[in-house]
């Protein structure tokens, strides 16, 4: 489902400044690297080309090396990260399987200070050079789409654990104005990992959803399911409980149950709108990721069943672009099921 940079810049210290007074002054800044882990994971979701008898995905990322900060200097937000990112990517040709990776050496505020891209070198274990080339040419431009927004993410999801209620200002080397900010937001935000006594900050406002699109759709839904060790109740309100979500979902949430109640979950990257709910049985959305095409939304049905000690999860998603479904499923896996595994044990269906 959905690939992974270094140096401070010379006018700033490794930790930034922020000025709360004109008489008193603190140092305010927040890590963010499991954050950028989990925002990185989440945009290689759908990543995938074809040609001829030849297909190549990328698997997710294989690994985040370095820190990445969100700071507060003189009120400007300063962006902060020095990391390598490497992501797993594998295919076939015909009855040959073949694998690699694709490494950035350098996901760092300097270059996109800069305004250089980001570069990725592609490696390849084992299949025919084809593949190879084929991630270059169509993988490398879907992925960099994808995590050029990786700023706009981090400030958007973060700013107000560092007091900026609004758009943060402009400032020096490492800063973002509103404008750039603005400028990169199309890629999905991402995820933090709050304390789950303390309420997730509010999101941003989810956009409604817009005129259905001619995009060719599946005529088969995706199912994935999850056997719980708790109360339909209990669960319900993970799921929909907007100070509750972000345990699994590590990002702050917009959520309501109220018919026709915009939402965005993961930092922005799934959006949509509540069609209809019944507590705590069943959920209806109007539902999308940022990597489907403009104004195409699918309808994902959440279904509670509750057993003897056990709850079930069941989620379908209907109205997936045609060729996406396995990675749609790898999704609502990964994002979803697993998540919530993580958080509260289960079985996975």
């Amino acid at each position: 489902m959905i690939a992974s940079c270094l140096c401070f810049p010379l006018n700033l210290p490794p930790r930034v400044i922020s000025l709360a007074s004109a008489s008193s002054v603190s140092t305010k800044t927040k890590g963010c690297t499991p954050w950028a882990r989990d925002w990185l994971s989440l945009q290689c979701v759908a990543i995938a080309a074809e040609e001829g008898d030849l297909s190549v995905q990328v698997d997710g990322l294989q690994s985040l090396e370095g820190d990445v900060e969100l700071g507060n200097r003189k009120g400007k937000l300063i962006t902060i990260f020095d990391t390598s990112v490497t992501f797993a990517w594998s295919g076939s040709k015909g009855a040959d399987k073949v694998d690699g990776l694709l490494i950035c050496e350098e996901f760092s505020h300097e270059v996109h200070d800069e305004k250089r891209d980001y570069e990725f070198k592609v490696t390849q274990t084992s299949g025919p050079s084809s593949a190879k080339a084929l991630v270059q040419k169509q993988i490398v431009p879907q992925l960099l789409a994808q995590i050029n927004g990786f700023r706009a993410a981090l400030i958007e999801t973060h700013a107000k654990d560092l007091g900026h209620d609004d758009a943060p200002s402009a400032g020096s080397s490492g800063a973002a104005t509103p404008a750039a900010a603005a400028a990169a937001a199309p890629a999905a935000a991402g995820a933090s990992a709050p304390a789950a006594a303390k309420a997730a900050p509010q999101a941003a406002s989810a956009p409604a959803p817009k005129a259905a699109s001619s995009t060719s759709t599946s005529a088969s839904d995706v199912r994935v399911s999850l056997d719980l060790p708790m109360a339909r109740d209990d669960l319900w309100d993970l799921l929909t409980n907007p100070a509750r979500i972000p345990m699994w979902s590590r990002s702050a949430a917009q959520f309501s149950t109220e018919a026709g109640a915009s939402f965005s979950l993961f930092g922005g990257n799934v959006t949509g709108t509540v069609e209809s709910a019944e507590a705590p049985r069943s959920l209806v959305q109007k539902w999308r990721v940022q990597q489907w095409p403009a104004a195409h939304f699918g309808t994902l049905r959440t279904t509670l069943n509750e057993g003897h000690d056990s709850t079930k999860l069941e989620l379908v998603l209907s109205g997936v672009p045609t060729g996406e479904e396995e990675q749609m499923e790898k999704g609502l896996r990964t994002f979803y099921l697993t998540s919530l595994q993580t958080v509260v044990g289960g079985v996975l269906a």
